[in-house]
């Protein structure tokens, strides 16, 4: 099945990170218009900004990337644990808040959150990276 997506307009964040790349391609294939947005979202104004740029969006693909730090956890420092979560964590609900209020007016919108299986199962020496993953 091809071009499930033709005429939707879809913003995927951090899209040279992660699942970023895979997704654009997935989406390019599926007749979707994708908006690629390289920046990083840990700023306060990062995600407000990188929404209005992409203009109006029928799907956001929240795609939230950090490199897995190895600190053991008993290691694992303050500012450690602020940059994982300000990467992870602290984007989601301004990207949410940013690119909402134009969905619920056109009754017509999509979100996506893309996770990771460390949540879950974690991974030994990246105790902030799974804590963060899970919040």
């Amino acid at each position: 099945m091809q071009n499930l997506l033709a005429g939707q307009r879809v913003l995927i964040t951090q899209a040279h990170d992660f699942m970023g790349p895979v997704f654009c391609e997935v989406f390019a294939e599926q007749g979707a218009t994708v908006v690629a947005s390289p920046d990083a979202l840990s700023e306060p104004d990062a995600a407000e900004r990188v929404v209005r740029a992409a203009g109006t969006i029928d799907v956001l693909v929240a795609n939230l990337a950090y490199p897995a730090p190895t600190t053991a956890a008993a290691d694992v420092g303050e500012q450690e644990w602020r940059d994982a979560f300000a990467a992870l964590v602290d984007p989601l609900p301004r990207l949410v808040r940013a690119a909402t209020p134009a969905m619920v007016a056109r009754r017509s919108g999509k979100v996506l959150v893309i996770g990771s299986a460390s949540a879950l199962r974690g991974m030994k020496r990246a105790s902030t990276y799974s804590a963060a993953r899970g919040a």
